[in-house]
């Protein structure tokens, strides 16, 4: 490792230049491609999870001592503001749009090992390093810099659906969940001080986020899986998705927000993070319903309107709204096959009918909704959907478990066959 002495007033020009060099990069490079807009989406979105991602490991890496920042001036959090969008910018839109045809790994490879490898020590006082800083240089790297690189790529060549909305949700929990909560309580006044919380207090908060936290990322996973699509009105679906989730609410992504902001407000005991809850209600009022109005309206007319008629955007019904029947197929002979069928009709099913077949697991199906088969567990989980909210919940639980895991063994076992919808058995 190299450790120079170098003046203060340079490394000074060293912060401003993190910052406005990859400003003026982005945006020459923004101008100069702004015909692509699948680039120009993937570097937005590279961004916005750099934002996210970048504040968090950056905070690990303080906690664990790993490296402080010196200076008072423009930090957030103890990070100067400047240097972590410059970083965003850096290694999400002007990477990617800079060298579209280039992979990740290797963009990154000479920024971790040339400079940071080489002049990581020899940035006081701007940066005083700590013990163990290069595993978080490395970390940094791997959880935020490549995410972010790659999601660029794939959102501008269209490829790698699941994964693009793994990353993306990702992204959005580190920004909704830990940088607005962190600017409100700069602004307002708070800290998290974990460690002070009564721990019941802190077990219970987890417990409600994670089940809030399934709403949304039920609703994500449906969207890649069966609308072909995001839930980002720039990276739409191809289709109106009505199933699973959505047959009990419209906005489950807003509600999972405004639910874990009002969580973590009485876990912090701060009302003005618990009252951000109100973000998510204007800008459902505001942002929501007007893409609503100009795009899904537009490309759905008759799907949308009768879909609104019956799902409220905020309160989940009790039981689901169903506009085509499934189908779940069973073996009469399997004793495993019917426990499910009994556990479903205690609770009772809405749109599910049952069919006796020759097959070894239950499938599940549903072609009017591009559902074309589950199998296992998956397909008991998405049989759930149409019983109870609680139930639909459980079900989503389940689901983004197994599928993730099934495929991810497809792509272990055969990488061209991961694009598919994965069953679980």
């Amino acid at each position: 490792m190299i450790e120079l002495k170098l003046p203060v007033w340079l490394l000074w020009v060293l912060r401003w230049a993190l910052f406005l060099g990859p400003l003026a990069a982005t945006v020459l490079l923004a101008r100069k491609r702004r015909h692509d807009k699948r680039a120009l989406i993937g570097g937005l979105f590279a961004f916005l999870y750099g934002l996210g991602t970048i504040f968090v490991t950056h905070q690990l890496a303080a906690e664990a001592g790993w490296w402080r920042y010196g200076g008072e001036t423009l930090m957030f959090e103890a990070i100067p503001a400047d240097i972590w969008i410059g970083g965003a910018l850096a290694f999400g839109p002007m990477l990617s749009l800079a060298f579209p045809q280039t992979s990740p790994l290797l963009l990154l490879a000479p920024v971790v090992i040339g400079l940071h490898g080489t002049l990581f020590l020899s940035l006081p006082p701007l940066l005083y390093p700590g013990s163990n800083w290069f595993f978080g240089v490395l970390l940094v790297f791997v959880t935020a810099h490549l995410p972010a690189l790659c999601l660029a790529n794939w959102t501008a060549a269209r490829r790698e659906l699941p994964l693009r909305v793994a990353i993306l949700a990702v992204g959005y929990g580190c920004l909704a969940f830990v940088v607005v909560p962190s600017a409100i309580m700069e602004a307002m006044g708070g800290a998290w001080a974990l460690s002070e919380r009564p721990p019941l207090a802190l077990t219970l908060g987890a417990v409600a986020m994670g089940v809030c936290c399934v709403l949304g990322l039920s609703a994500v996973q449906l969207f890649a899986l069966y609308g072909n699509g995001t839930a980002i009105p720039l990276d739409p679906t191809d289709r109106l998705v009505r199933i699973g989730i959505f047959g009990f609410v419209r906005n489950p992504m807003q509600l999972c927000s405004a639910l874990v902001w009002l969580v973590l407000g009485v876990v912090l005991q701060n009302v003005w993070v618990a009252s951000a809850a109100l973000m998510a209600w204007v800008f459902v009022a505001g942002m929501v319903r007007w893409h609503h109005r100009y795009d899904l309206l537009l490309r759905f007319p008759d799907g949308w309107t009768e879909y609104t008629s019956h799902v409220p955007e905020w309160r989940p019904r009790w039981r689901p709204w169903i506009k085509h029947p499934a189908t779940l197929t069973y073996d009469p002979s399997n004793a495993t096959h019917a426990r499910a069928l009994r556990c479903l009709q205690a609770i009772g099913v809405t749109g599910l009918e049952f069919r006796a077949g020759d097959t070894k697991a239950l499938a599940y199906a549903c072609e009017p909704e591009a559902v074309s088969r589950h199998e296992g567990s998956a397909a008991f989980a998405m049989a759930l959907h149409h019983t109870t909210f609680i139930g639909a919940l459980s079900g989503a639980a389940v689901l983004l478990i197994v599928l993730p895991v099934a495929g991810l063994r497809d792509r272990v076992s055969s990488p061209a066959s991961a694009r598919g919808v994965p069953n679980a058995e």
